[in-house]
């Protein structure tokens, strides 16, 4: 079925027409939004909305691209008589000053006045503006809307669209860089089921957000918040997608897997944040991790396992023990499963009855974990971390998600040391040591 705002061919206007359209349907919300993006308060005064053209234009002789031709803005509010306030949006092509000046100048031969001109693009740019003209992201629209979207169905309508538009432009390979929403937690439930083309989006934001890295906790245990994840997200015929985050020991591998690596999993049911160790990792990781005895790979994952505890007590999370024999047909071919074990940490190592619940001890399955990367003689990943339910983790739905993954991949630290000891040696100026 057809969204009541796909009216144009271009996504840069259908995204306009769904903003206006849902300003034209709620006063209230376009107030708000002139208050916000242009700093005006329109009091008593009349407000009119056009799209695609300005006061005066034969709108039904026009389309798009022969608006754009014109120098036509993507939208024009009036208020009063002597405030003109254009709209421009870009999606995917680039925007030059040239263009918003050109707006400007066609909408001042036309005898408007007070001209002033707001840009709204995916990423952020970098251009030399005059003071009647702002640039803003769509992003900064989405949260906007967002925090109005309880009060206002017309904007819970455009963040519906807004998503969607990402979803579809993301997966046509029309959307590359930048984004149009932020995250805001995962929505999946019985109400909105996992789809793969929505759950790459999220994962994507997720991702991102991580990346930013405010206060560079991920930076400072080795993450390379800036390196490269997957190239592409593939899994659309499975009920989980997956991305990873590199650490900085790893950036002159050949390969990722030679490396562990932080990774971030998002499923019908749950999202996931692992510390991976790959089959191909360096044999000298290997074999620190395992020690010279179970009993040091015991206390090492016991170590990281504390870590965990905090995140689990809040987020009502579950601590887990992954490992995977697995082959492939072809190097392109999804893996085939041959042997799984997954184990809640708390059977393997001992905790207070109010930290386990009702969880056994069985510390046997830490010790087939172990005897399994010993004796290993097939394809064999191990992965600890934490996974958080959709229907047990209240945080899951939030952004606050975002903290109890930063936090997993914070208590990975004795892992990610023993790594970094394997990293080639810097040349010359030494590198910056972790704080």
């Amino acid at each position: 079925m057809r969204n009541i705002f796909d009216q144009y061919a271009q996504p840069e206007n259908r995204l306009t027409h769904a903003l206006i359209s849902s300003l034209t349907a709620d006063p209230g919300l376009l107030k708000g939004f002139l208050k916000e993006f242009f700093g005006v308060r329109t009091g008593r005064q009349p407000v009119h909305i056009w799209e695609q053209s300005l006061p005066g234009e034969a709108l039904d002789s026009l389309d798009e691209n022969e608006a754009e031709r014109r120098g036509l803005p993507d939208s024009c509010i009036t208020v009063g008589p002597d405030l003109t306030l254009l709209i421009e949006s870009k999606f995917a092509s680039q925007l030059h000053s040239d263009q918003l000046k050109r707006h400007a100048r066609t909408a001042q031969r036309r005898g408007l006045l007070g001209v002033r001109v707001l840009a709204l693009t995916v990423g952020p740019l970098k251009l030399r503006l005059s003071k009647d003209m702002s640039l803003r992201q769509w992003t900064d629209v989405y949260s906007w809307l967002q925090s109005r979207s309880r009060q206002s169905e017309w904007a819970w309508r455009c963040c519906e669209f807004m998503e969607v538009l990402e979803e579809r432009e993301s997966d046509s390979g029309y959307f590359k860089e930048g984004t149009l929403t932020v995250f805001s937690g995962i929505p999946f439930d019985s109400d909105s089921p996992y789809t793969y083309t929505n759950a790459k989006r999220l994962l994507r934001l997720l991702r991102e957000e991580l990346c930013q890295d405010k206060g560079r906790k991920l930076s400072k245990v080795g993450a390379d918040v800036r390196g490269a994840g997957r190239s592409a997200i593939t899994g659309r015929d499975h009920t989980q997608v997956w991305d990873y985050i590199p650490l900085q020991c790893a950036k002159k591998a050949k390969v990722f897997t030679e490396y562990p690596h932080l990774t971030l999993g998002l499923g019908s049911t749950s999202v996931s944040a692992h510390i991976t160790i790959p089959n191909g990792v360096k044999s000298g990781i290997r074999a620190r991790i395992l020690g010279e005895h179970p009993q040091d790979f015991v206390r090492l994952i016991s170590e990281v396992f504390a870590g965990f505890l905090p995140i689990v007590r809040k987020s009502q999370g579950i601590p887990r023990g992954l490992v995977v024999q697995r082959h492939y047909k072809t190097q392109r071919s999804p893996a085939t499963v041959d042997s799984q074990l997954a184990f809640d940490l708390r059977t393997a190592i001992k905790v207070s009855r109010t930290a386990g619940g009702r969880v056994k001890h069985q510390p046997e399955w830490l010790y087939a974990t172990y005897e399994a990367l010993k004796s290993r003689r097939s394809n064999l990943q191990l992965q600890v971390g934490v996974e958080f339910p959709y229907d047990k983790c209240p945080d899951a739905n939030t952004s606050a998600i975002v903290a109890h993954i930063r936090d997993v991949f914070i208590a990975c630290a004795p892992l990610i040391d023993i790594a970094e000891q394997f990293a080639p040696k810097p040349r010359g100026r030494s590198a910056e040591r972790r704080s």
